[in-house]
């Protein structure tokens, strides 16, 4: 009489629509994107217009792109934490519902691991760069040691 629903298709669904709202929200590059900081070589442009780029402006963009996918990554991290959770509360005691939530969780924890060790990774290598040269991130804050 009543078909099983499966989950599956609910949880690719709520990721699209967080992917969409994340998406929308961050569509604009302006924020990633920085501005560069070589010595405009076009009559009455900017060095940005004239893509005058150096090292320092690329170095930069990755420490920015790698900020925003820790901060996707570490978002579907929470996703799935919550997601385990309400799999263990609607398990009903069900063993075999109860071990799907938990794999749920300990894969979200084993991501959570993943997502910090890469944090510490890039940290250490933007600490071990800025020894050299300081940064100017997009927040304004300037990497020097």
């Amino acid at each position: 009489m009543f078909k099983k629903i499966s989950s599956t298709p609910i949880f690719i669904a709520l990721l699209l629509i967080l992917g969409l709202l994340i998406g929308s929200h961050l569509a604009s590059a302006q924020g990633i994107v920085p501005s560069a900081s070589g010595v405009p070589s076009c009559e009455n442009l900017s060095a940005t217009e004239c893509g005058d780029y150096e090292i320092n402006d690329f170095i930069v963009l990755t420490i920015n792109i790698s900020r925003w996918i820790l901060g996707i990554v570490g978002s579907l991290t929470l996703v799935m934490f919550v997601w385990g959770g309400v799999m263990f509360i609607i398990s009903g005691g069900a063993s075999d519902k109860i071990s799907q939530a938990r794999k749920i969780i300990v894969a979200a924890v084993v991501g959570l691991i993943i997502v910090f060790s890469s944090w510490l990774i890039i940290s250490f290598s933007i600490s071990t760069i800025s020894d050299k040269q300081d940064f100017q991130l997009k927040d304004g804050d300037q990497i020097s040691q």
